[in-house]
């Protein structure tokens, strides 16, 4: 890991579980979502449909984010948390803290 001080990883940890385990209660809300029953009015049906494709879009960039996670705890285990993918330097303490997931410093997020 960087030999950034002013981040905690226990802390971390506990804020990228804790995200982890509302992606998951989302993800279980959606589900039950979906796999309710379909109204008999057609013109309901077609607003059901459009619902469940914005669920279903919901649903993805949950599992994404929920990628991004088991990542970012992957980093902390082997100790690369903290250190940008793409120059090697100390991601910001700050920029970690807001978001925890990032795999890369300011810069080359940003180039």
């Amino acid at each position: 890991m960087s030999n950034n001080t002013a981040i905690n990883i226990n802390t971390i940890t506990d804020e990228l579980n804790s995200l982890h385990n509302e992606l998951e209660k989302r993800i279980q809300g959606i589900q039950a979502d979906l796999s309710r029953g379909r109204s008999q009015d057609s013109q309901e049906q077609a607003q059901e449909t459009e619902n469940d494709e914005v669920l279903h879009a919901l649903a993805a960039d949950a599992r994404r984010e929920l990628t991004e996670i088991a990542n970012a705890l992957s980093r902390i285990r082997n100790g690369t948390y903290g250190v940008c993918a793409g120059c090697g330097v100390a991601i910001n303490a700050d920029r970690l803290a807001a978001y925890p997931m990032a795999v890369h410093c300011i810069d080359c997020a940003n180039p």
